[in-house]
């Protein structure tokens, strides 16, 4: 996967992005668990890798903030990631 360097980051897939009338499964919410620098402004542009159990990788983007409060991002996903990721841990990195 991934090896873990300073510019590596550790998450949960919180939800998909929703609205008042579609979910979009290619949009998730990440909670950052583990980063070196607590500020998640700098993780715009980062790439993201999810991993399942059946060996299936999913690649993504940080592409905004959600809450820096909370340490939440929105990543844009290459594929639409299935229910069953939710809560899965991923890896953000450079």
């Amino acid at each position: 996967m991934v090896e873990h360097t300073a510019d590596t980051a550790q998450g949960i897939v919180l939800n998909y992005r929703v609205g008042k009338v579609k979910q979009l499964t290619n949009y998730l919410l990440v909670k950052v668990t583990s980063n070196k620098n607590p500020n998640v402004d700098s993780l715009i542009g980062y790439k993201v890798l999810i991993k399942d159990l059946g060996g299936n990788i999913y690649r993504g983007r940080v592409v905004k903030i959600h809450s820096r409060r909370n340490n939440v991002v929105v990543v844009r996903m290459k594929r639409n990631v299935p229910g069953q990721l939710l809560g899965a841990d991923l890896t953000i990195f450079k």
